[in-house]
């Protein structure tokens, strides 16, 4: 039904997704940790989380969508195709 393909690349942007947001996490309970939360390390910190995470979440999410709605959309055409075929054999034994 969904070429590999983009199977694969949504699963990396979920990866890359869930990565980012591990790694942003740590850095930050690192710096809790040390007790040392200098303020271009916290403003680092929320340029990645900024550029990185919140882009790659919100088009990992939008992409999801489009499959399941691709996915929805397939199995729809495959349930008007069978009642297609149902119907003309049905028209064609009335003949």
């Amino acid at each position: 039904m969904i070429s590999p393909e983009v199977r694969l690349w949504v699963l990396g942007m979920a990866t890359m997704s869930i990565a980012s947001w591990v790694a942003a996490t740590a850095s930050l309970l690192i710096l809790i940790d040390a007790d040392k939360v200098p303020g271009h390390a916290a403003a680092l910190l929320l340029v990645w989380i900024s550029a990185i995470s919140v882009p790659v979440t919100f088009q990992t999410i939008l992409c999801w969508r489009r499959v399941r709605a691709a996915r929805r959309v397939l199995m729809l055409g495959q349930k008007h195709k069978r009642m297609f075929e149902i119907m003309s054999g049905e028209i064609a034994s009335l003949r």
